[in-house]
């Protein structure tokens, strides 16, 4: 079973997270662990008048809870997946980085930062939260359907590296994996990245899933053009976790909008 978390906030691209993890677990067996973390608000505003600090915080999270119920409701129902979501009082960033650190999941899904810039990208890669992460981490800026993913295989231990990730959370699936890797000049880069993508396509069709290693492809930054991504419901590549403001990868990130997986290395 593959353990979710979402964290989700009253806005358009937390809808997008949780209807987007509800369709990924009709093909995948998961339990989706949704939370949302409540602000503090003007707090400054309402101590000092009788309130109990814990009577406050409660009020807050009683409060959260109705707001997110907006998230959560259209789709309840009918995702199975779903279970009791966490509304938790404190800041976003601290709370959900205490929640990774203290207990594992396999995967982590949330709305892309806004703006979606190499700056913002930068930004939150760098974040306690995304630096605290040991699962592959899903961001959102719009809905597709899933019906096939792009692996982009850049280097040979990003290769393994994917390849393990998806022998875990993909096992079994019959939604296709192409693997893509880039078009090197020197021979020996171009063999070492062939071999290690026909490796990781033979672990990944051992654990039972259906995979097309795609012909190389040109690269645009390092990766393909913006256009071939946008035929995948999904979009699977490693990142550094010290990924610098300069790298260009940061650029290339920034002009996908379709839904990213991003696996730490």
């Amino acid at each position: 079973m593959i353990k979710t978390l979402v964290a989700v906030e009253v806005d358009l691209a937390s809808s997008f997270a949780i209807r987007y993890a509800c369709g990924l677990g009709n093909h995948i067996k998961m339990e989706l662990h949704p939370v949302y973390v409540k602000s503090a608000g003007l707090r400054e505003e309402t101590t000092g008048v009788g309130w109990a600090p814990h009577t406050w915080e409660r009020e807050i999270v009683q409060a959260g809870r109705k707001e997110i119920e907006e998230i959560l409701s259209p789709e309840a129902e009918s995702c199975q997946a779903m279970r009791e979501p966490r509304v938790i009082y404190g800041d976003r960033g601290a709370e959900l980085a205490k929640i990774v650190e203290q207990e594992t999941f396999d995967l982590y899904v949330e709305g892309a930062p806004y703006p979606f810039t190499p700056g913002t990208i930068h930004k939150a890669l760098h974040s306690r939260l995304h630096q605290r992460l040991r699962c592959p981490f899903i961001w959102l800026r719009g809905l597709r359907k899933i019906d096939r993913v792009l692996i982009l295989c850049l280097d040979a231990s990003g290769a393994a590296a994917l390849a393990r990730a998806f022998c875990r959370l993909w096992a079994g699936c019959q939604i296709p994996l192409h693997l893509a890797f880039p078009a090197r000049g020197g021979a020996d880069e171009s063999n070492r990245i062939r071999e290690a993508v026909t490796r990781a396509a033979g672990e990944l069709e051992a654990s039972g899933c259906r995979v097309t290693v795609e012909e190389p492809f040109q690269a645009v930054l390092g990766a393909p053009s913006a256009e071939i991504v946008d035929g995948y419901g999904l979009t699977a590549v490693t990142v550094p976790r010290a990924i610098t403001r300069e790298s260009p990868q940061l650029k290339w990130l920034a002009e996908v909008r379709a839904p990213l997986m991003l696996v730490p290395g």
